[in-house]
């Protein structure tokens, strides 16, 4: 979806050129439109003037006084010309040489604009003028070329498009400042939520425009409330564990001291065993999990080492050399109680089964490829199908590996990734192969 700034900026830049476009159109119209009112404003006047040579005799014959009439109306082909028309008399200016103009007589007082073809094509103004002079009627036709105030016209046209370009230049560039600094805050609250995501921070800063301190607040509000959820549910479950292992120990010394029959003290052993190790495993699982902001993302370089002195602790009776091999500088683009989770289920596995060694290798390129192995026993091969099967609970007394893995299989699900469980061909113990897809984003974080 397109970004917010680039809709304001494409918006307002057609805004800003339909305005410009607008304004020149309308400039140059109503340019052209006094340029000719000018030009028929001189018309009259000389109208007027051609009218002051013209002098009528007893037999109404038609004179004009030519030294009285300006120059420019005896140049040939000047672009000024003029024709005074009676009902029975039409005399032309020099200027029209031999041409003739269409004109049309017009009452006394009225007055006719048309726009027509001179000599030499060219464009002309013509204004027709009804008068009554010493008792006859006349029209005086004035006309004038308009060629030169079109090109100067023209000339403005192009000038006022240059110069609107420039401003629509200077009118973007300042509008594409003046959005960058006012949606800083919404690029600020973008990064944050980047960091967010990564775990390097864990709540948005609240230093925002009013308009969107409602928001940061609701998302701050909403990730206090995940996290206490989260720890609340990680305590509970610890606490559960606890309580269930008193009433355990008890039933236990009671089948070891009492005088119960073989069968039901049998079962009974067998039951409270398989209810110890299982709120025993839930134990482990909330040490492993810890208490992290919750949307953190796991670093390698920070978690796995805690996660691995967990177990080192756990395991503490037991001789293991765990081998890691993991990119430098990497964080992991899953959750980070989620990969806490996988990885405490997995090698905590590895460290139960393991003799020595156990190796965890991680690689990364379009995917994220965790390998974990050990050199234990292994797993039953008919077994290792129904590990990969999502869903499946096994009991953790099956040699090699216990339900923990089909907890695993889940959230390696959730992030659409595959697991797969088989013989370790290189320490003879069992091998689980995790591939997460990844994106990277712009700082080369793996996301």
């Amino acid at each position: 979806m397109q970004s917010i700034q680039a809709k304001l900026s494409t918006g307002l830049l057609f805004s800003l050129i339909i305005i410009i476009s607008v304004l020149w159109l309308l400039v140059s119209i109503n340019i052209q439109y006094l340029a000719k009112e000018y030009i028929a404003t001189r018309l009259e006047h000389d109208a007027e003037m051609v009218l002051n040579t013209i002098d009528f005799d007893n037999n109404s014959v038609l004179t004009i006084d030519e030294a009285r009439v300006s120059v420019i109306y005896k140049k040939p082909f000047s672009g000024h010309y003029y024709i005074v028309s009676t009902d029975k008399q039409m005399i032309s200016s020099r200027s029209l040489w031999d041409h003739k103009l269409n004109v049309t007589s017009v009452d006394t007082g009225k007055q006719l604009r048309i726009l027509q073809q001179g000599p030499e094509q060219q464009p002309l103004l013509l204004i027709s003028t009804g008068y009554n002079k010493q008792g006859n009627k006349l029209t005086i036709s004035i006309a004038e070329d308009l060629n030169p105030i079109n090109k100067n016209i023209n000339q403005f046209k192009y000038w006022f498009a240059a110069i609107a370009l420039g401003m629509l230049l200077i009118l973007v560039i300042l509008q594409s400042l003046i959005l960058r600094k006012s949606l800083k805050p919404l690029t600020k609250m973008h990064t944050e939520l980047k960091l967010l995501q990564q775990g390097q921070v864990n709540k948005l800063s609240t230093e925002s425009p009013s308009e969107l301190r409602p928001l940061i607040d609701e998302v701050n509000h909403l990730l206090s409330i995940m996290e206490q959820r989260l720890r609340r549910s990680r305590d509970a479950l610890s606490d559960l564990a606890h309580a269930i292992k008193k009433p355990l120990t008890v039933i236990k010394q009671l089948t070891d001291n009492e005088p119960i029959p073989h069968p039901t003290k049998t079962t009974l052993i067998k039951q409270t065993d398989d209810i110890y190790q299982i709120s025993d495993h839930i134990l482990k699982r909330a040490r492993l999990a810890g208490h992290s902001h919750t949307g953190a993302l796991f670093s390698f370089a920070d978690d796995l080492p805690a996660l691995i002195k967990t177990l080192n602790m756990m395991y503490s009776d037991k001789t293991i050399r765990l081998t890691t091999k993991v990119p430098e500088k990497f964080i992991c683009p899953v959750d980070r109680e989620d990969m806490l989770e996988l990885l405490g289920n997995l090698l905590d596995n590895a460290y139960k089964w393991a003799t020595h060694k156990i190796t965890l290798t991680v690689n990364i390129n379009s995917e994220l490829h965790i390998c974990i192995e050990d050199d234990g026993p292994g797993t039953n091969p008919g077994k290792i199908n129904e590990l990969s099967k999502r869903g499946v609970r096994l009991d953790e007394k099956i040699q090699g590996h216990g339900f923990g893995l089909a907890i695993t299989n889940d959230i390696v699900n959730d992030y659409n990734g595959r697991i797969s469980f088989k013989h370790s061909n290189d320490l003879g113990g069992f091998k689980a192969d995790v591939i997460l897809p990844v994106q990277h984003n712009n700082n080369g974080v793996s996301q």
